[in-house]
């Protein structure tokens, strides 16, 4: 379907909105904060979340979420790195039965790296660093396959000079990357604030979350530099997840200007909205539209029918714990990995 097309449907289909609640969640005693972005492993029932109080300024960590465990009003994950400023992350599932994980970390000097894991059960084995230049505003992650990744990148610099010039002066210089054998290179550029990612090389697609624009762009991934299909969103999108059905959950801040004020605590910035929409070629559904109160600022959302009742599950930049909504969206993934794990050997 056509940009044109969608973007009519885009604004005629009507809100699918459920009741929500927030959870708790808890990891040695110590609540989690700001878990801004969700890995799922949907056929173990449970998640890798990526979390950090930015506001408070402490350091936070990756931790592992028994998803049944949402049926209370309190959940408790396992540690399985701290002392970490993470963002972006994705998880694959390796023919060993393993789990692959790569994280976003970034660094009090300004800089950031990909860290990769080894998840085997509740345990995780650090496995390598990459370190560039390029990787300084990185913010989301997503695996091609087993060696190769792609990384977006909000701004086209590391310094304040380039944050303002695309904050402040609307410049469009965020971009996606791909690490390979070869190294770090930019894949391709001119996004107005780049930020979560899903590669479909089997639709030879990769779309791309351009907060700036309120828009998806949507590229071949075997020729990038042509010109990406515009999606137009309500809201500036932030994290993605593709669901079974070709549709895409997309957490979305209608507010940049409030969100700008409540990420950095100024005054009018008690509360950000949170909204999530399910896109796909019947239109988008409205399913979460909060006014932030109670949760705000909302980044990721993932779905899955399983043990834990096809909740959909959100995650937020600030907010402790999650917020927990009824059944909505179709089977959203969140990650790489497989919908069945491989046999152990």
């Amino acid at each position: 379907m056509g940009a044109t097309a969608l973007t009519l449907l885009l604004f005629l289909t009507h809100p699918a909105q459920s009741a929500c609640r927030t959870v708790s969640v808890t990891a040695n005693g110590l609540p989690v904060t700001g878990i801004e972005d969700m890995a799922l492993d949907a056929p173990r029932g449970r998640a890798v979340l990526s979390a950090y109080d930015r506001r408070s300024g402490t350091t936070g960590g990756l931790y592992l979420l028994d998803l049944t465990s949402l049926d209370s009003p309190s959940a408790t994950a396992i540690p399985l790195a701290t002392g970490l400023r993470p963002a972006g992350i994705d998880l694959r599932a390796e023919p060993d039965g393993s789990r692959s994980l790569l994280a976003i970390s970034r660094h009090e000097d300004g800089a950031a790296t990909v860290e990769r894991y080894r998840l085997d059960g509740a345990v995780l084995t650090h496995q390598s660093t990459i370190a560039s230049p390029l990787l300084c505003r990185a913010n989301d992650v997503a695996f091609l396959d087993g060696d190769r990744f792609l990384f977006t990148s909000s701004h086209g610099g590391c310094g304040w000079g380039a944050v303002i010039e695309d904050n402040v002066f609307g410049g469009r210089h965020g971009f996606v990357g791909l690490v390979d054998g070869g190294g770090v290179r930019v894949l391709v550029g001119g996004i107005g604030f780049a930020n979560g990612l899903l590669p479909d090389p089997a639709h030879d697609r990769l779309t791309v979350a351009a907060t700036r624009e309120d828009a998806l762009l949507v590229y071949r991934l075997s020729d990038p530099q042509a010109p990406p299909e515009r999606i137009p969103v309500p809201g500036g999108p932030d994290n993605l997840t593709a669901a079974p059905d070709g549709r895409l959950l997309v957490a979305l801040h209608p507010a940049p200007v409030r969100l700008a004020l409540h990420r950095y605590g100024w005054p009018g910035g008690a509360a950000a909205p949170s909204r999530i929409a399910a896109l796909g070629p019947a239109g988008t559904d409205i399913l979460v539209d909060e006014d932030g109160r109670r949760f705000p600022a909302a980044t990721v959302a993932l779905y899955r029918n399983g043990p834990w009742n096809g909740r959909l599950v959100i995650g937020s930049v600030t907010a402790p714990g999650l917020l927990l909504c009824g059944e909505a969206a179709a089977g959203a993934t969140g990650s790489s990995a497989r919908e069945e794990p491989p046999a152990t050997k």
